[in-house]
C-alpha cells in the first residue's frame, strides 16, 4: 500500500543518520553512467542510436524486462524515463522508512483525484513512483499473491493464452528469490504444517530470481495476541499462501534483502546488479508526450515517440515496436494524447482521432480501506518506540548503518484475507447478495463490467476468493500521543463494484489527467466496508488482544457514534482511503467487450504498440499488486520469440 504511510515518524536527524545504500552491482553497474538531468549531448547521443524498440517508462515492469530484452545483442533498445535514479537514498532503501517518499516530487508523481461525491466530497492522493524502478521503489514492500481463481479470471478475458494461474506461476517464480531465513514464526501453524509448507515451497516459489524477498526478523509483542485473537474468531493461519489459496491470515513476505537490510526493487535487482549492455540506452529526465504513427493498409504503425527534456521537444524513432510501461494513470493519458481513445473526448480536446477506442481510460479499479486504532496498555514494545525513545532510535540507527539489521530493517507483516462468509452471518450475506445483484443488473449485457460482476458474484458465494483485506500496523498512525503505543489496523474492500476512469483533462501533455475513482458508487461497497469496520472493532474487544487494549481511539467509541448511519457518514465516507493498487485502464480483453489490448498486449487498431503495466489487468485481485506486476513482465518475457522484447514496467505495492 502506498496511500497509508505506516512508517513511524522519526526525528530528521535519525533519517540523516540512516544512509546504508542498496547494492549497485559494483563498478560494472550500468547505473553509474545514467546522468540526471541529461545534457544536450546526452540527448543527442541517445537520438543518434538506431533503435529497434522504444520503451516509455522505467518502472517495476520495465526494469524487470530490460535485461532479458537486451540479451539479443542484435536488438537495440531505447528507454525513456521521466524520473531519476536514487541509489544510496535512505528514503528508498531503509525498510522502516517506507511511506516517506509519498508526496515528495523527487520520488512521486503525486497525482490527485477528482472530488469523490460519495466519499464526503474529498479528493485523494494518487502516489506513483517517479524514478527508475517506479513504485517498487516507494511502495510498502508487501510481497504476496492472490488466489488462483482470480488469475484464472484474467485468462477468461484474454481468451486463454496462458494468462491463468497455471500459466502465470512460472513467471511468479522467475522474478523472486524467496529466503527461508528467518523462518515463519506465526501462531496457528503447527510443526507438521510448517514442514509440509517448507517441502512444497520450491514448487510454488522462486529461489533464484532478481527480487530477494524475506520474512521479518523482528516482531512487536502485539503481533501474537492479534493473530491468536483472529484464530479464536475462526480465521486460520495460512502456512502456505503462495500456493493459490491466499485466504486466511498469514505472515506476508516482503521485498527486503535480509542480509543487507535494504529494499529490493526492480531498478536494483534487474538493472543495477546486472552487467552493462551496450545495446540498451536509458534516458532519464525525459517525459514522453506522444506516440508517433504512420497509417498503413492494415492498421496504425508506431514509428517513434515524442518527448520533452527540460523545455525542449525531441522525437526518437524505432524500426519495430513501441512499448508503453507508464502505468495505470499515465498509459491511458499517453494513448489519448496520441489519438487513441474515445473519439468524442479527443475531439473536445482538439486531438485528431487515429483509433476510436472508447475503453481507453475506463475500468479503473482500486482497493478501498477504512481504519481502526487502539491505544495499548503500558508496557508494550511496538514500532512506536522509535518515535517515543530518542536514545533507542539513535542506537537502532547506528546498528542499522553498521549491520543492516535491527528495527529499521523491519516492518509489520500481518495480513488477513477474509471471505464474505468470514465477515458476516448467513442472513447478512443474503442481504448483501441482493444489493450486489441490484447493482450488477445495471451493467450493459456483454460488457466487460457485466462479465466482471458475474465472476465477483461467483467468488462471493463459493468462498474461494477473499473479499476483504486487513493489515496490522504496530504503531500509531492517527494523531499518536507521545510516550504511548498503539495498534492501527486497515480493513479494505478487495473486489469493489465501483469503477472509475482516467482521462486527459487537456491536450497539454504536461498537465495531470483527470482521475475519478467513482468510490462508493454502489451500496454494496458501502455496506461491506461498514461490515469490515465492525469486524475490526470486534477484534479489539475479543481475547486475548482485548487484554492489551486501553481504549479504541479511532473511530470514536461513544454510543451515538456507533449507529450504522453514523459509521457510514463519519468513518466509511469521511475517512476511507485507497490502497494504491490501481489497475485496469487499458484492460486486457476482447475489443467489443471493452478491452484495450489483446492477449499479446497489443493495442487494438495498431500493428506494433503494446502496453505492459498494471493498466492491462482486467479485474482486481485480493492482494498487493507488486508480485503480480513482476509476474506479468516475466510472462511477456516467456512469450514466443517475436515478443521476447515486450516486458518492462509497473507501479505496484
Amino acid at each position: 500500500m502506498l496511500g497509508f504511510a505506516l512508517s513511524v515518524v522519526l526525528a530528521p536527524s535519525l533519517l540523516a543518520q540512516a544512509v546504508l545504500g542498496a547494492s549497485s552491482g559494483g563498478t560494472a553497474s550500468p547505473c553509474t553512467s545514467l546522468p540526471f538531468p541529461p545534457s544536450e549531448d546526452d540527448v543527442s547521443t541517445f537520438l543518434s542510436t538506431k533503435f529497434d524498440y522504444i520503451i516509455v517508462g522505467a518502472s517495476t515492469d520495465f526494469s524487470s524486462a530490460r535485461p532479458r530484452l537486451a540479451e539479443d545483442k542484435n536488438l537495440h533498445v531505447g528507454v525513456i524515463e521521466a524520473g531519476s535514479l536514487r541509489l544510496d537514498d535512505p528514503i528508498i532503501n531503509v525498510p522502516n522508512f517506507n511511506g516517506r517518499a509519498l508526496g515528495n516530487p523527487t520520488y512521486d508523481w503525486d497525482f490527485v483525484s477528482m472530488n469523490q461525491a460519495n466519499a464526503a466530497g474529498r479528493n485523494f492522493s494518487v502516489p506513483r513512483g517517479k524514478l527508475l524502478g517506479g513504485s517498487s521503489a516507494i511502495n510498502a514492500l508487501a510481497w504476496n499473491r492472490a488466489s488462483a481463481p482470480e488469475y484464472d479470471a484474467w485468462a477468461q478475458f484474454a481468451q486463454g493464452n496462458g494468462w491463468d494461474w497455471a500459466g502465470l506461476l512460472p513467471s511468479f517464480k522467475k522474478s523472486e528469490d524467496v529466503s527461508l531465513k528467518p523462518k515463519n514464526p506465526y501462531p496457528g501453524i503447527t510443526a507438521a504444517q510448517a514442514e509440509t509448507a517448507a517441502a512444497d515451497l520450491p514448487r510454488v516459489a522462486g529461489m533464484a530470481g532478481p527480487v530477494v524477498v524475506s520474512y521479518s526478523s523482528i516482531y512487536p509483542d502485539v503481533v501474537s495476541p492479534v493473530v491468536e485473537t483472529l484464530n479464536n474468531m475462526g480465521i486460520r493461519t495460512n502456512p502456505e499462501p503462495l500456493n493459490g489459496n491466499a485466504t486466511g491470515l498469514y505472515n506476508t513476505l516482503e521485498s527486503i534483502d535480509r542480509t543487507a537490510g535494504v529494499r529490493t526493487y526492480s531498478a536494483i535487482g534487474y538493472f543495477c546488479d546486472q552487467p552493462p549492455k551496450s545495446n540498451l540506452k536509458v534516458l532519464l529526465g525525459a517525459q514522453a508526450t506522444k506516440v508517433l504513427f504512420r497509417n498503413t493498409s492494415a492498421s496504425l504503425t508506431a514509428t517513434g515517440v515524442q518527448f520533452i527534456v527540460g523545455s525542449k521537444q525531441y522525437a526518437v524513432n524505432t524500426t519495430k515496436e513501441v512499448i508503453l510501461s507508464t502505468g495505470t494513470v499515465q498509459t491511458p493519458q499517453l494513448l489519448e494524447l496520441s489519438g487513441i481513445g474515445n473519439s468524442t473526448l479527443l475531439k473536445s480536446m482538439n486531438i485528431p482521432t487515429l483509433v476510436d477506442l472508447p475503453a481507453v481510460g475506463e475500468n479503473l479499479q482500486e482497493h478501498l480501506f477504512v481504519g481502526v486504532q487502539w491505544q495499548l496498555k503500558p508496557g508494550h514494545i511496538t514500532f512506536d518506540i522509535l518515535r517515543n525513545n530518542a536514545t533507542f532510535a539513535a542506537e537502532q540507527s547506528a546498528l542499522y548503518n553498521a549491520t543492516g539489521q535491527g528495527w529499521l530493517a523491519n516492518i509489520d507483516s500481518t495480513v488477513v484475507f477474509l471471505r464474505l462468509q468470514d465477515l458476516v452471518t448467513p442472513t447478512r450475506l443474503a442481504a448483501l447478495l441482493q444489493l450486489f445483484d441490484a447493482s450488477a443488473a445495471r451493467a450493459a449485457p456483454g460488457s466487460l463490467q457485466a462479465a466482471q460482476y458475474a465472476l465477483q458474484r461467483r467468488w462471493l458465494v463459493d468462498g474461494r476468493v477473499a473479499l476483504s483485506e486487513l493489515a496490522q500496523a504496530s504503531e500509531g498512525v492517527i494523531a499518536p500521543e507521545e510516550g504511548v503505543s498503539y495498534v492501527f489496523m486497515l480493513g479494505g474492500l478487495s473486489h469493489p463494484m465501483s469503477r472509475g476512469s482516467v482521462h486527459i483533462a487537456s491536450n497539454d501533455p504536461l498537465a495531470p489527467p483527470a482521475i475519478d475513482f467513482g468510490y462508493l458508487s454502489h451500496d454494496f461497497d458501502v455496506q461491506v466496508l461498514l461490515d469490515v469496520l465492525k469486524y475490526m472493532q470486534k477484534i479489539g474487544t475479543s481475547q486475548p488482544f482485548a487484554g492489551d487494549v486501553a481504549v479504541q481511539t479511532t473511530p470514536a467509541t461513544d454510543a451515538a457514534a456507533q449507529s450504522d448511519e453514523a459509521l457510514v457518514a463519519c468513518v466509511v465516507s469521511s475517512s476511507c482511503e485507497g490502497g494504491d493498487h490501481i489497475i485496469g485502464t487499458a484492460a486486457l480483453g476482447p475489443r467489443g467487450q471493452g478491452g484495450v489490448v489483446d492477449s499479446s498486449l497489443r493495442v487494438y487498431g495498431t500493428a506494433n504498440l503494446r502496453v505492459v503495466d498494471a493498466s492491462i489487468i482486467p479485474i482486481q485481485v485480493a492482494g498487493h499488486s507488486q508480485s503480480s506486476a513482476y509476474a506479468i513482465a516475466e510472462k511477456v518475457c516467456l512469450f514466443p520469440s517475436r515478443l521476447v522484447f515486450v516486458m518492462l514496467e509497473w507501479s505496484g505495492s
